[in-house]
């Protein structure tokens, strides 16, 4: 009977080393279904506040449609580059912001909305710019003359000449618009030559 006595204090003893190893097992699956909780309510949260965010940005996005750019073909500028023997052609299309082009509320510049619309031409039957910008004209298009009459062949025929002169001019038809917000965002080049 000692035998069994011993036996049975074997199997207590392994019973014993099995109930910690068990609660062991009990306690690492607890912990990992909370980690497993915790780590998808995050990702849950994440995403949540994710699409708020984007919801957010859509409302600011249809703002920007509503403010999409507009552009108008101003007519042909043929200039005296300022060295004496070469002339410059460029027919600019202007990137303008149709709400600061509008001007101040109630206010009303001539020629109205031009869209983009308009291909220049140089005919006298009105202002080929948009509102404000429209009844200004003269005073952009002499600021538009002096920016390309103060260049030389050389300027303008590199890229960075160009792009030098593209700010130059955005920055003098803001400043000629009289406008505290400047209407004019881009200029592109539809002809360019030189001679």
């Amino acid at each position: 009977m000692a035998s069994d006595e011993e036996k049975d204090q074997e199997l207590e003893g392994q019973e014993g080393e099995a109930k910690p190893a068990k609660s062991k097992k009990k306690l690492i699956i607890i912990v990992a279904a909370v980690l497993l909780v915790v780590v998808l309510g995050l990702v849950g949260f994440m995403f949540l506040g994710g699409k708020e965010e984007g919801s957010a940005e859509g409302e600011s996005g249809q703002e920007e449609v509503e403010h999409e750019m507009a552009h108008v073909e101003m007519k042909p500028f043929v200039v005296n580059l300022s060295s004496t023997t070469n002339y410059l052609k460029v027919v600019l299309v202007l990137e303008y912001d149709p709400v600061i082009a509008a001007g101040p509320a109630g206010s009303h510049g001539a020629g109205g909305e031009g869209g983009g619309d308009g291909h220049g031409g140089g005919d006298a039957a009105g202002p080929t710019l948009p509102g404000v910008l429209g009844a200004r004209e003269a005073m952009i298009n002499d600021s538009i003359i002096k920016v390309l009459s103060s260049k030389t062949a050389e300027t303008v025929l590199s890229l960075d000449g160009k792009e030098e002169l593209k700010e130059e001019l955005i920055e003098a038809i803001n400043e000629a618009s009289g406008l505290d917000d400047a209407p004019i965002t881009n200029i592109y080049f539809q002809d360019f030559i030189t001679q």
